[in-house]
């Protein structure tokens, strides 16, 4: 006998009595329904009928006296499905007789019989025994989809199927509408466990939203948390991921509201945004809400992070412009050599006559995405040598620019300038943008460098990067010029970095702003009196937790213990108390 054929899922094939018949109904609602069809013309017997299936050998027909429906009766067990050659099919009767219990050649399964594995651990791979459970199997499938982003239909390829055979032929691989719901409800365990973390494990979370529009003009938000769980770790979660009718103010702020409250997030710190008018009152919706729930830190003061990398991006295309004709000549250069294989060939064959040798490879820019411009400025200038050589290889090459001609040597000393220039904005980018671990502490170092990056480009000699530091400092002063405008936690990050201390944040004030008019000589000491307030704010919420709890534990301790405790209690709170004093006081680590 032939080996069973794989399940065709919940929807195909014959049904057993008591079960829906899905695709009956289907076939009977909606005629044009696609159905899984089995293309393989049977062959045809001598008399030119159709071969009868094997399955008739263990199966004989009946028909129901009240519904007078035709039926499949197994010979070995007695189980009855409906078989009309029209509807049903026999999938479910081939089906039925690999896992027949009374079929006398089925291949039996003790569902207790272990098989060995290797199984990888510190010490190398190991030999273990394993147990097969369809659940585990199933679970597995579901996260490689997951992970590996394959589309439902991936279950329903014969290869798939056949790789699966191999691997475990007691596995029956679910139809794409199973593995749908079976991946729904993955995801619903999941919400319910990150919800449960979120109750134990998240004492205050920290936003950052993402907005955007796609292609199709449909509006999306993005929420991500981030926050320090019990072990001191940096989590970040997104935990919202929709669209949204528009990019209003309001409606982002219920939006968010909204997800809070599904997920139980009432505790925020900050949350981080673009630099567009719609924020600035999605945050004041937020605010405003979240302080009449005492969920905001000193009621929302340091709430307001305006996202560094954006203002950045905005900063560094103000600069673009100056340079812009060189930039695009460049672009218009790597375009062509990209635009086809014999092209890049040409150009390789260019790169070898010329010697040159790295191992860095042309790309295309996004014209709206600076750092992807510098990175494929920095690429195409190693290669300048060997486009001057195309100019001579490929006439095509000179017809593409017209009559502005190929990049000159000016645009190439424009570009490598432009790149000295910005390799600081480039790599404050990556820091901004890091999202693997905790970036505070760093971002005013990043903002101190530009500053004085961009007042020193005032003197450069190249009139071109004098005026495209110009016009960056005028853009820097925009968001970031009056010292007042920034999120004091940015400063907050370097006074308890041990290296630093309160020192620095001082010294880069007085190096920074002293010949600003505007600068308030008295901002240090202000600085100063907000970190106590907060720091004092954090400790009386700590020291209410510990009286609640320590008077919930007082009936039950004896009077010894109770002194003993007390003691104890003291002398931490005496530490605690002095310790971010004497944080500041220390000299500082290096």
């Amino acid at each position: 006998m032939t080996e069973p054929a794989a399940s065709r899922g919940d929807g195909g094939g014959a049904q057993p009595i008591g079960q829906p018949t899905v695709i009956a109904e289907a076939v009977e609602t909606n005629p044009t329904a696609t159905l899984p069809i089995n293309t393989r013309k049977r062959k045809l017997n001598a008399s030119g009928s159709q071969k009868t299936s094997i399955v008739w050998e263990h199966f004989k027909t009946i028909s129901e006296n009240e519904s007078k429906e035709k039926m499949a009766e197994c010979n070995h067990c007695g189980k009855r499905y409906r078989c009309d050659p029209k509807i049903h099919g026999t999938s479910s009767l081939l089906n039925h007789i690999g896992k027949c219990p009374k079929y006398p050649n089925a291949i039996i399964n003790d569902p207790n019989q272990t098989s060995l594995t290797l199984k990888r651990d510190v010490s190398g791979l190991t030999v273990v025994s394993q147990r097969y459970n369809v659940e585990a199997c199933r679970r597995a499938l579901i996260v490689f989809i997951i992970l590996d982003e394959q589309p439902f239909r991936v279950v329903e390829g014969e290869g798939f199927k056949h790789f699966c055979r191999q691997l475990q032929p007691q596995f029956i691989v679910p139809s794409r509408h199973t593995i749908a719901r079976l991946c729904f409800q993955f995801y619903m365990d999941e919400k319910h466990k990150l919800k449960a973390f979120f109750k134990s494990n998240c004492a205050r979370v920290a936003l950052t939203t993402d907005c955007w529009t796609s292609i199709q003009n449909l509006n999306y938000l993005a929420l991500t948390t981030h926050f320090i769980d019990n072990d001191w770790k940096y989590q970040k979660r997104i935990i919202s991921f929709s669209i949204v009718p528009n990019h209003k103010g309001e409606t982002i702020g219920k939006k968010v509201e909204e997800v809070l409250k599904e997920w139980g997030l009432r505790n925020v710190s900050t949350i981080t945004v673009d630099n567009a008018s719609a924020n600035d009152v999605a945050v004041t919706y937020l605010k405003k809400r979240f302080k009449n729930m005492g969920g905001l830190v000193m009621d929302g003061q340091f709430f307001h992070m305006r996202c560094c990398a954006h203002i950045l991006n905005l900063v560094v295309n103000d600069g673009l412009k100056d340079v812009h004709n060189s930039i695009a000549n460049i672009r218009t250069a790597v375009r062509f050599v990209r635009s086809s294989p014999q092209r890049l060939a040409k150009f390789k064959e260019c790169v070898e006559f010329s010697k040159i040798e790295c191992k860095k490879l042309l790309c295309l820019d996004v014209p709206t995405r600076w750092n992807s411009t510098y990175m494929m400025l920095d690429a195409a200038e190693k290669f300048q040598v060997a486009f001057e050589k195309l100019d001579f290889e490929d006439s095509s090459y000179l017809e593409v620019f017209g009559i502005a001609g190929p990049p000159t040597t000016i645009d190439w000393e424009n570009v490598r300038a432009f790149l000295k220039f910005l390799k600081i904005f480039y790599e404050a980018t990556k820091v901004f943008s890091t999202s693997s671990h905790v970036s505070l502490h760093v971002a005013f170092h990043q903002l101190s460098s530009i500053y004085f990056e961009l007042k020193q480009s005032n003197m450069n000699l190249n009139t071109i990067l004098a005026m495209m530091g110009f016009n960056m400092k005028q853009k820097y002063d925009k968001y970031w010029g009056n010292i007042n405008n920034i999120n004091q936690l940015l400063y907050f990050g370097v006074i308890f970095d041990p290296r630093y201390k309160f020192e620095f944040v001082d010294w880069s004030f007085k190096e920074m702003y002293l010949d600003d008019a505007n600068f308030d000589e008295n901002l240090s000491t202000s600085l100063k009196e907000n970190l106590f307030h907060m720091y004092n704010w954090y400790k009386t919420g700590y020291e209410k937790q510990n009286e609640s709890a320590q008077s919930s534990h007082d009936s039950t301790f004896c009077v010894s213990h109770s002194e003993t405790s007390v003691f104890v209690e003291n002398s931490s709170y005496l530490a605690r108390k002095d310790a971010f004093k004497k944080h500041l006081r220390e000299k500082k680590f290096y």
